[in-house]
């Protein structure tokens, strides 16, 4: 086996268990399957990581990133597209991900289950949202810059009501499908984020969205 750093042999051990757990489950998904899906010695498992729980956030965090790529280019590139196709371009970025990769979706809700249940690992699950709160609040936070919008609720509210829509839309979606209603609830959805954003006074005539849609019988 080729010389590894520390970081390339904590990749290699999230990619492997990333597979071992989406095929055989959470609760299958010991450090020795890890490493040997990994073709490494144990010993170096648990060189890389100080415990299964570190392991497991940073299995959430590869999911999450897996998609993030994807959103960030949708929202943030298009200054000068009205804010809704732009709001609408970022949801539906998130979930064209879920789509593609559903068995890796289901794992993450596998994870919550397993981390609210299993003695030791509470902090995991509550680590997994605050982490996925914290991405989604700071790309909101890059999306305003860009349509130089502000949010007329705290930004915080913002975010966990639109993660809160979206991750309950990912598990209806994974237990039911129907792909082209699940898209007109994306719709639905930014249509009523919509209704918390104003444009910004301060904002350069020219600069960002077109048009900021209103609440209904708004003028």
């Amino acid at each position: 086996m080729a010389r590894m750093s520390a970081e390339e042999r904590r990749a290699a051990l999230v990619e492997a268990a990333i597979r071992v757990m989406t095929r055989d489950g959470v609760a299958r998904a010991t450090t020795r399957a890890i490493a040997s899906e990994a073709e490494m010695p144990l010993g170096i498992f648990h060189y890389a990581f100080r415990s299964k729980h570190e392991l497991l956030v940073r299995v959430i965090q590869e999911i999450a990133k897996q998609s993030k790529g994807d959103i960030d280019a949708a929202v943030l590139d298009k200054p000068d597209v009205q804010l809704e196709e732009v709001a609408t371009a970022g949801l539906m970025a998130y979930f064209d991900h879920v789509v593609a990769h559903p068995k890796e979706h289901l794992l993450t809700y596998e994870l919550t289950q397993f981390a609210l249940r299993e003695a030791g690992f509470e902090g995991v699950a509550k680590e997994q949202y605050t982490y996925y709160l914290q991405e989604n609040e700071a790309l909101l936070a890059a999306f305003a810059e860009v349509m130089q919008i502000d949010y007329v609720v705290p930004l915080s509210v913002v975010s966990r009501f639109a993660f809160s829509v979206m991750d309950g839309l990912a598990l209806n979606y994974l237990s039911i499908g129907d792909e082209d209603e699940a898209r007109e609830v994306v719709r639905l959805a930014v249509r009523s984020l919509s209704h918390f954003v104003r444009p910004r006074e301060t904002a350069a005539v020219g600069v960002g969205p077109t048009v900021v849609p209103q609440a209904d019988g708004a003028e």
